[in-house]
């Protein structure tokens, strides 16, 4: 329209011309009218003249407009072809150079029309296609959902979708994934189809679906847990593992926060670790969580920072791992080396006072008795019995010496027997200071005790002996002649406590503070040069925490040493049935009754048979446990006194198959190994009671009396 209306007011133009001769005519017209209405007067002729005038003007001026409204008519019609013209080829440029595939169909699914794209994508040529139904196009199981889609567009669906993936065939057979969008032209009744072949992108998205999945497989079956935590420290990802270790059910760790799970303590290390995955740093540690049933496990944790597009800070990806059985194998091994070095320790100790202590003392009397032996007849009485002296004095000291060795062994491999009973404590010291004031009238040193009440304790009376011994011997060790030593029990409520004091050497610091450490501890000669094997303290100290008491030292130098020690557990009543209303031991006499001995040493043996001699028993041997179990068989015993440690037949086996004939008759377990295990052996092979070597006659007496029941009390002359 503005092109035409450019046209109208161009002077060149015909359009111009036509409207610029419409203009005076009007006037005319206008003019003749008005002319008209003032002379009507006018004769008829000259009436008529001016009407005939006005109608040919009137006519005039029609045909001109007439003429100019065909003008604009056909210059709009010509527009419209042209427009049409031109958006027909607009069209055919569109169609025939868009990279899509397009196909356009009629409403009988007639393929009416193709571009060169589809040909290319498909392989037919537009004489293959056109007037093909589109259904030949497709595979057979896409030609139910096209149809419905159709029908559904002439139906007015407006749910039906316009863009949907659909599979086409191409002139090979090929099956192949096109995205289709589809317009339906209503006026025309046709289809337009735009198809893009997406066959390679869905099977880079099959590919990827199927990483995913082989992705998402192998975290839930790994074994290690995985997880992610968002800035506040809660769970926004858990795989099975995951939910498995920390102890809930699968996916009950989602939206849980890390704290619910770690100890206060742990979040320390939590909150320390953050602060470097925020840097950027990943990190590897260990922490301890608590699971809901409130066990405690320990976890390897590796833990990796993510970030946004900008930089910022977003989740932490953690793998970890349960390893608190590996830890506390860890723990075992790590105990297991101190004991192992504490141990070792333990060995070159014994092995250094077994080579200097016990192998010069043992070597110092045999070479003595070989002399007395060879020469026995060139000794008056008194050498041979001051030679008999020297001999048991080191017979004696090499024992204690061994008694302590074997106590401490048996302490460091766990088998120490512990038989806690009630008993005199005063009685005891007071035994023991009369057995070792001999020992201090040889150095002129004052040993006294002077106890007010008698005091009962629970505890074991061989190891309580030991330690007053062991702390009295190393007084008088450590003291000078003419010094003193004073022994001390005081009651008080709950435990009775023990106070040794001598002005003896007395000691530093550094001596008092390695006292009772085993690789710091180091025996010194005493005032007059006696040996120790650096062991009694430790032993000592042992014993007494066995018994729940505790052991520590006042000291100077050379102004003495207080060692002070307590025992639990007192009883401050006199028991009724006190060994002062009981005969001794060694006063019994009893009835002639035959023992069997079971015995392969010789020392032993005599040992053995001169205490039953002196108790009026009867005796016989068996040096093996075949020959006990044959012997036993053919005649009548009493009791069975049974080593353990036997040739051709040990005692335990022995006992059980004496125990097959006779369910009744006593059997006494006689062994140097004091231990908890061999006793349980020796009770398990049949045996009624255990005895250990050396024969304390005392104990030895009242278990024979005990089972032989005997009641007939008598004085030994």
């Amino acid at each position: 329209m503005s092109k035409f209306l450019h046209r109208i007011f161009d002077k060149k133009s015909e359009e111009f011309r036509l409207l610029f001769s419409l203009i005076p005519l009007s006037f005319l017209l206008i003019l003749l009218d008005e002319y008209l209405d003032k002379f009507s007067i006018l004769s008829d002729q000259n009436h008529l003249n001016m009407l005939i005038l006005k109608l040919f003007a009137s006519s005039l001026l029609s045909i001109l407009i007439t003429f100019l409204f065909f003008r604009i008519l056909d210059y709009r019609l010509r527009r419209s072809d042209e427009a049409a013209i031109l958006s027909r080829e607009r069209f055919r440029l569109i169609f025939e150079n868009n990279t899509s595939s397009i196909l356009i169909i009629n409403a009988e699914s007639h393929v009416i029309m193709i571009n060169d794209a589809y040909c290319e994508m498909t392989g037919f040529t537009r004489e293959e296609v056109i007037g093909q139904s589109w259904l030949k196009l497709i595979p057979p199981h896409e030609a139910e959902r096209l149809l419905s889609f159709n029908q559904r567009r002439l139906a007015k669906d407006p749910g039906v979708p316009s863009h949907y993936e659909l599979d086409f065939i191409t002139r090979t057979g090929e099956v192949r994934v096109g995205m289709i969008s589809v317009f339906y032209e209503d006026t025309l009744h046709e289809y337009v189809i735009s198809v893009n072949d997406i066959s390679e992108r869905k099977a880079i998205e099959n590919s990827l679906r199927e990483s995913e999945e082989k992705y998402k497989n192998l975290i839930n079956i790994q074994g290690e847990g995985l997880g992610i935590l968002n800035r506040e420290l809660r769970y926004i990802f858990a795989n099975p593992a995951a939910d498995k270790i920390m102890g809930v059910d699968q996916g009950g760790l989602i939206g849980r926060r890390l704290d619910e799970f770690v100890t206060t303590e742990s979040m320390l290390t939590v909150k320390k670790e953050t602060e470097l995955h925020k840097a950027g740093s990943q990190s590897t540690y260990e922490l301890e969580f608590v699971r809901p049933d409130g066990a405690k496990r320990v976890m390897l944790i590796t833990t990796t920072p993510t970030f946004s597009d900008k930089g910022d800070y977003e989740n932490s990806l953690s793998i970890f791992l349960d390893i608190t059985d590996r830890k506390n194998i860890e723990n075992e091994l790590i105990r297991n080396e101190a004991e192992l070095k504490a141990l070792n320790t333990t060995k070159d100790k014994l092995f250094s006072i077994i080579a200097h202590d016990l192998r010069g003392p043992v070597g110092t009397s045999a070479d003595l008795l070989e002399v007395m032996i060879e020469s026995y007849d060139s000794f008056s009485q008194d050498e041979q019995l001051k030679m008999l002296e020297i001999l048991r004095n080191s017979a004696r000291s090499t024992y204690n010496l061994l008694e302590t060795l074997l106590n401490w062994a048996v302490i460091q491999t766990g088998n120490l027997v512990f038989r806690p009973e009630i008993f005199n404590l005063t009685k005891t010291v007071d035994n023991i200071v009369k057995n070792l004031v001999p020992t201090a009238f040889s150095k002129n040193i004052s040993l006294i005790f002077d106890a007010t009440e008698d005091i009962y304790i629970f505890g074991d009376q061989n190891m309580i002996q030991t330690v007053f011994r062991n702390l009295i011997g190393n007084s008088i060790k450590y003291t000078y002649r003419g010094g003193m030593i004073e022994v001390k029990i005081l009651n008080h409520d709950h435990k009775t406590e023990v106070l040794i004091v001598d002005n003896g050497v007395g000691m530093d610091e550094t001596t008092k503070n390695n006292l009772f450490i085993l690789n710091k501890q180091h025996s010194k000669y005493g005032t007059e040069n006696e040996k120790g094997t650096g062991l009694g303290l430790i032993l000592c100290k042992e014993f007494l925490e066995k018994h729940g008491g505790s052991i520590r030292v006042e000291s100077e130098p050379e102004k003495g040493s207080c060692f002070i020690f307590d025992i639990p557990k007192i009883h401050n009543r006199k028991e009724k049935n006190d060994e002062t209303a009981q005969p001794k031991p060694e006063h019994k006499q009893f009835n002639q009754e035959t023992i069997l001995i079971v015995e392969d040493e010789d020392i032993n043996y005599q040992v053995l048979r001169s205490i039953l001699t002196s108790m009026n028993l009867n005796y016989e041997r068996a040096e093996n446990g075949k020959d006990a179990v044959t012997m036993f068989l053919k005649n009548n015993y009493s009791l069975i006194l049974m080593d353990v440690q036997l040739p051709e037949m040990n005692g335990w086996e022995a006992t059980m198959k004496i125990r097959e004939n006779d369910a009744d008759i006593p059997i006494i377990a006689v062994t140097a190994y004091a231990s908890d295990p061999t006793r349980k052996k020796s009770m398990e092979a049949g045996c009624n009671d255990f005895v250990t070597k050396p024969i304390n006659k005392t104990r030895l007496v009242q278990i024979i009396d005990k089972y032989l029941k005997r009641s007939r009390i008598t004085t030994f002359q």
